[in-house]
């Protein structure tokens, strides 16, 4: 009998930390592109990293502020390069003297 209710327990919280993921993590995707919507930037991006420690997330560095790059972006953007995004918008403008990339979170 005790087998059984640790079974039960073990299924009820497998179950738990299911449903909990499957209804928040949607939540936490526009959470994070609420955030990226909000920034207005017009600034030079003066580093690039990848944070190891975070699920190896890229950053573009800026103004003593960040922000979030997709990994497929992350050799089409150098330092130096120009960066802006108008409030209230999710594509970034990426350009120098070379080039103009535009890049757009929705598209992801």
């Amino acid at each position: 009998m005790s087998r059984n209710k640790n079974l039960v327990v073990i299924l009820l919280v497998a179950a738990s930390v299911f449903l909990y993921k499957f209804v928040f993590s949607s939540q936490e995707e526009g959470g994070f592109l609420d955030k990226i919507r909000d920034k207005d930037i017009k600034s030079i991006v003066s580093k690039k990293y990848i944070d190891y420690d975070n699920h190896n997330i890229a950053f573009l560095v800026y103004n003593k502020d960040s922000i979030v790059i997709y990994r497929d972006w992350w050799d089409k953007v150098s330092v130096g390069d120009s960066i802006l995004k108008p409030k209230g918008s999710l594509e970034v403008i990426i350009k120098n003297s070379d080039k103009i990339e535009k890049f757009d979170y929705e598209d992801k």
